[in-house]
C-alpha cells in the first residue's frame, strides 16, 4: 500500500543559489529512510552528501505502518505520517536544498523495510540510519536496517552514529574480500568508490582459519613457521586474483591488509569512524540459505562508522 506522493519539489543549484524545477534528470538515485530520529537524520545528511557527489537526485521516504485501529475508527495514519515528513524535511532543509531531491510517505502493513525495498527497486543507492524511533538505545543496529540490507538489490549503506560528517567525500574505502563472488561484487564497488572519491582503497582479507588447528598439531617450529608462510601467500594470491579480477581503476592507491584471525575482527580494526567499510552479503563461510554470512553480520552490528552491503 502506498500512499500519494507528499513532496514533490526538487532542487538543484545553480550560480545564484538553489531554485525549484521540475524538469530534469539525475544520472542516479539514492532513497533515503527516516523516521524523525536523530539517526535518521543523520544519515539522511549523509546521504545528501553523497548525492553531491554523484549529482544523484535524493529520494526521502518515510514509511509506516498501517495499523488495525486506522481502518476500524479512520485513524488517519497517513496524516500523521505526512506531519512528520514535514516535520523531518523542514529541519533539514538547509542541506536537502544543496541537492535535488523528492520525498514520500508509504503505507506497509508489515514492516518499513519492506517499503523501503519497494521504494529503492530502481535505486542506485539506499541509505538509512542505524537505529529508528522505535529502536532499543543499547542496540547499535535496528531491525529495519538488517532487513533492508538483508533484502535490497541494490547497496544499502547504514550510518551509525560515527558517520555523519562534512568530510564524507574523502572517507577512505576499506573492503573485505575472501575469494567469493560476493566478495568480488563487494571489491568492484569499493575500487569504483575509491576512485570516485580520490582516496585510499584497503583490500583485507583473514588468512585461513585452519592455521591454528595446523600450528596446534604441529610439533616443531619449523612446521609451523612453513605453515604460516603457506597460509600467508595462499591469503596473498587471494587477494592478487580478485584485485586482477576486478580490474581496478588506474591511480587508485591500494593497501593491502592480510592478518591472521576472524575476517570481522580484521575489518573493525582497520575501518573506524573515518572509513567507508564495504562487505558483501555472503562469503565462503556462509550456509547457502541465509542472506548475511556472519561477517556481514558482525560488521553491521559493531562498525562505528558507515557501512556498504553490496549484494
Amino acid at each position: 500500500m502506498m500512499g500519494p506522493p507528499h513532496w514533490q519539489a526538487m532542487f538543484v543549484v545553480t550560480e545564484s543559489g538553489p531554485h525549484h524545477t521540475l524538469t530534469g534528470a539525475a544520472m542516479q538515485q539514492i532513497v533515503v529512510g527516516v523516521d524523525g530520529s536523530p539517526q535518521a537524520d543523520r544519515a539522511l545528511r549523509w546521504a545528501v552528501h553523497e548525492a553531491e557527489l554523484r549529482l544523484a537526485t535524493l529520494n526521502v521516504v518515510h514509511c509506516y505502518v498501517v495499523h488495525a485501529r486506522g481502518l476500524v475508527v479512520h485513524v488517519p495514519d497517513h496524516d500523521l505520517a505526512e506531519e512528520r515528513l514535514d516535520e523531518i524535511i523542514e529541519r533539514n532543509r538547509d542541506v536537502l536544498d544543496l541537492v535535488k531531491w523528492t520525498a514520500e510517505t508509504m503505507g506497509v502493513v508489515s514492516a518499513p523495510s519492506a517499503g523501503l525495498v519497494d521504494a529503492a527497486e530502481d535505486a542506485d543507492m539506499i541509505v538509512l540510519g542505524s537505529r529508528g524511533a522505535g529502536g532499543f538505545k543499547h542496540l547499535r543496529l535496528g531491525s529495519t536496517g538488517y532487513r533492508t540490507a538483508a533484502h535490497a538489490t541494490a547497496p544499502v549503506v547504514v550510518v551509525h552514529d560515527g558517520g555523519e560528517d562534512a568530510e564524507d567525500a574523502r572517507r577512505p574505502v576499506v573492503v573485505g574480500v575472501d575469494g567469493s563472488r560476493a566478495a568480488t561484487r563487494a571489491l568492484r564497488w569499493a575500487a569504483a568508490e575509491a576512485a570516485r572519491r580520490d582516496v585510499t582503497l584497503t583490500v583485507a582479507h583473514a588468512s585461513a582459519a585452519g592455521v591454528d588447528a595446523v600450528l596446534a598439531r604441529s610439533p616443531s617450529g619449523q612446521q609451523r613457521q612453513r605453515a604460516l608462510t603457506r597460509a600467508r601467500d595462499e591469503a596473498d594470491a587471494v587477494v592478487s586474483g580478485m584485485l586482477d579480477e576486478v580490474d581496478v581503476p588506474d591511480g587508485i592507491q591500494i593497501e593491502r591488509v592480510v592478518e591472521r584471525g576472524s575476517p570481522a575482527d580484521v575489518l573493525l580494526t582497520h575501518a573506524g569512524p573515518e572509513h567507508l567499510l564495504v562487505v558483501g552479503t555472503r562469503g565462503h563461510g556462509a550456509l547457502g540459505r541465509l542472506v548475511f554470512g556472519s561477517v556481514s553480520h558482525q560488521c553491521l552490528h559493531h562498525a562505528t562508522g558507515p557501512v556498504v552491503v553490496v549484494p
